[in-house]
């Protein structure tokens, strides 16, 4: 239903003494049948009656005869011209309700948009402070794991120092090590020198002694002073035989 349908239906239940049987509208030129008192517009009824051969009221079918008595009432036209007015203000009266009340509609739809959002803005910032009670919790674990991280790695540069300092003493130990074996390959090489020419001295004694053996045989029987000089001589030679072999298990040990 449209607004000048409301109109009507408004002017026909607010004032249904002023308004016309044939159009609906209020009533103009207001015009009364004598014969059953009901009212028209002028220009409804003449039209209505012109159009018909047999004259009868439209509201309720009684005969006008073939020249109905139509009366003009001026005194209620005045009055009626107060009701439409008295209507008028009333319309737009109940215009401006029914804007103010369109406006209320739309008020009160964007106030449901806006709680509509309101709760979906709560919902979201539910969601963030979610978001940021576990961002900080990460953090937090992430700290935790960061400081066992700096723990480790401080035993570990302890233990690396320690280690360096102990391969710095095993360099140095073996660099004292690698010395003194090569100051005794060189007093072994020394000493295989020495003991070389001691072995060539104690084999040329050796062989001495062993001539000296023999001729002592073959010359057992000459003169004493002779026998004499000759055991002098390896006296001597066995003094330095006997040093040598002390000097051999020396090297040797």
């Amino acid at each position: 239903m449209d607004i000048d349908d409301e109109a009507t239906v408004r002017r026909s239940s607010i004032a249904p003494c002023v308004t016309c049987g044939l159009c609906g509208g209020i009533l103009r030129d207001a015009t009364t049948v004598s014969e059953c008192l009901h009212s028209f517009c002028r220009k409804c009824i003449y039209e209505k009656l012109e159009d018909e051969d047999n004259k009868h009221c439209p509201t309720c079918s009684a005969d006008l005869a073939c020249d109905p008595k139509l009366r003009e009432f001026e005194n209620e036209r005045a009055q009626m011209a107060a009701a439409c007015e008295r209507t008028r203000i009333l319309e737009e009266r109940l215009q401006r309700e029914f804007e103010i009340s369109q406006s209320t509609a739309r008020i009160l739809e964007r106030i449901d948009a806006y709680i509509g959002r309101g709760q979906a803005l709560e919902a979201e910032n539910a969601r963030l402070r979610e978001a940021l009670e576990n961002e900080r919790a990460d953090k937090a674990a992430a700290f935790q794991r960061t400081r066992v991280l700096e723990g480790r790695l401080q035993t570990e540069s302890e233990r690396i120092q320690i280690e360096s300092e102990i391969g710095q003493k095993v360099e140095a130990a073996l660099s004292k090590l690698l010395q003194d074996y090569q100051d005794l390959v060189l007093q072994i090489s020394v000493s295989s020198k020495e003991l070389a020419m001691l072995r060539n001295s104690f084999d040329m004694l050796e062989k001495e002694n062993t001539v000296y053996k023999k001729s002592r045989k073959k010359f057992m029987g000459e003169d004493i002073n002779f026998c004499c000089l000759m055991c002098a001589a390896p006296v001597k030679n066995l003094s330095v035989l006997n040093g040598a072999k002390i000097l051999k298990v020396r090297i040797h040990f």
